[in-house]
């Protein structure tokens, strides 16, 4: 049955038979074209099929950055099997989760793949090298390509992890094309742009938000194996990259990079920002280098595109996720789940064809989440005047302290505005008198420091009272994980361990 580009990655090969000559993506000074792509493509789903894969099975990827990584992805859908990339810093006691949870048919591998076969994970399946397939000859016209359906599994995302064991998100066929549909309706992306990824393909807004749609537009994708602020000037300048992807804290780093000069970026159109809440500093200097940084609200289960902040009022609401995507519903309810006026904050449901299937294995865990009201994200946000998203938090970090409710970012967001401040988060600490103590944890910028009296004097002009922290911790950095979400958790957990966390 013919479902016109509805296969996950089929459009990439569409644009192939359109365009082959015309440059697919860069990778260390080598250029693929389409019709390389396309073929490696084709190879690779040989490949797999000559190892028994087939509809149904499951390929988990353990890579840093690289082409292969999306050969692989693609050439799964052929086959009808699901691609499941994790990350490529994994230790073994994570990579024996997920082979355990995935139940793979066969690991592919990039230069970890040693580690991979250590000896150490039990039950290992064939492990296929990437340097070693691409050496191996293949004939790219002995696997038929696989009937698959619009609900079945075509990549597992795990979610980034930063509370308890990660969850697998089934993302369809269907699930998939609709992203990119909402996606390239919502975000500009045009054919002549030069994509700069550098940020962990295994996360799905990296794969399936931007890279995957920058082919699906026939546009150029530069591809680096990880971020290096420095290697990230030099692609933009060299390269002319044009969009690219960043979470805040790689645009910070960005910026004190002894490289960094304004001319160095001076193609870009506009950096796509998500993971983590932008404070409103970042994206107005940004916006008078003339580079408007688009927040966007998403979410793995998601697909992940739900929000994406209008470029032209990037400079002038600096805290909105902008409007939702044209195929997205989404919904601000209270705790009975009715809708809550617009400017409340309530928590976020969303609703449209791009929502995932369900948690792989977990039926409990989409019960609560997939309900039949829509997906309940457990972010906490309200409705603006024009109708665009501000995300003001998680509903479980609402600190309660003295019976009143703290949503820490708006705390977070107040304090980064102070000119000794680089970072900062803010977590409840138990406490037998408050419930939970408001607590600030900052990394000062080189050479400044910051107290209790002054933080607390400094936020009392622009936050209520009973917001203000109670404790506060200096830190040299903030842990986070490798999409640049702040480990709450981990913080939490160090300051309940230290006798004295007050400075």
């Amino acid at each position: 049955m013919e479902t016109w580009g509805l296969r996950y990655g089929e459009l990439v090969e569409r644009r192939a038979e359109r365009q082959p000559h015309l440059p697919a993506i860069v990778f260390e000074g080598a250029t693929l074209t389409y019709a390389d792509l396309a073929e490696r493509i084709r190879r690779f789903a040989a490949l797999l099929g000559a190892r028994g894969v087939g509809r149904g099975d499951r390929v988990l990827c353990v890579s840093e950055n690289r082409p292969e990584m999306l050969v692989a992805a693609y050439a799964c859908s052929r086959v009808g099997a699901a691609f499941v990339p994790v990350n490529v810093a994994s230790t073994l006691d994570e990579l024996r989760f997920f082979l355990a949870d995935a139940a793979p048919s066969v690991v592919c591998a990039g230069t970890d793949a040693d580690t991979v076969r250590s000896g150490s994970l039990p039950d290992l399946p064939p492990v296929v090298e990437f340097d070693e397939w691409l050496r191996e000859p293949a004939d790219a016209h002995l696997q038929p390509l696989a009937e698959v359906g619009p609900d079945d599994v075509a990549v597992i995302c795990y979610t980034s992890g930063t509370t308890g064991k990660p969850k697998g998100v089934a993302l369809t066929h269907s699930s998939l094309h609709w992203n990119s549909i909402n996606t390239l309706l919502g975000l500009d992306i045009a054919t002549d742009d030069v994509a700069l990824v550098n940020a962990p393909l295994f996360h799905t807004g990296t794969l399936n938000m931007l890279a995957a749609n920058t082919l699906y537009k026939g546009a150029t994708l530069v591809v680096q194996r990880k971020f290096d602020p420095r290697a990230c000037l030099s692609a933009i300048e060299n390269e002319g990259v044009t969009i690219t992807f960043a979470v805040p804290t790689m645009l910070t780093l960005l910026e004190r990079s002894p490289e960094f000069d304004k001319a160095r970026i001076a193609t870009l159109r506009w950096i796509l920002s998500g993971g983590a809440p932008l404070p409103p500093d970042v994206a107005t200097r940004w916006s008078a280098m003339g580079v408007p940084v688009i927040a966007s609200f998403g979410l793995s289960e998601a697909g992940p595109s739900v929000t994406f902040r209008r470029r032209d009022e990037v400079a002038r609401k600096a805290v909105s996720s902008g409007p939702p995507a044209p195929l997205t519903d989404v919904r601000v309810v209270d705790e009975s789940g009715r809708p809550v006026p617009d400017g409340e904050t309530g928590e976020i449901f969303v609703t449209g064809p791009h929502v995932a299937a369900g948690y792989w294995n977990r039926p409990d865990a989409t019960r609560d989440t997939f309900r039949p009201e829509g997906l309940r994200t457990g972010d906490r946000g309200y409705f603006d005047p024009d109708g665009d998203l501000v995300i003001v938090g998680r509903s479980k970090d609402t600190i309660i302290t003295g019976g009143e409710n703290v949503d820490p970012v708006e705390v977070e967001l107040a304090i980064l505005r102070h000119p000794a401040v680089a970072e900062a988060v803010v977590v409840g600490i138990p406490d037998p008198v408050w419930g939970e103590l408001v607590t600030l944890v900052v990394v000062p910028v080189p050479g400044e420091s910051l107290q209790l009296e002054e933080a607390r004097s400094y936020l009392a002009e622009h936050i209520a009272k009973y917001k203000l922290p109670r404790r506060i911790a200096v830190w040299e950095s903030l842990p986070r994980n490798p999409v640049g979400k702040i480990r709450r958790n981990d913080i939490q957990t160090t300051l309940r361990s230290e006798r004295n966390p007050t400075s």
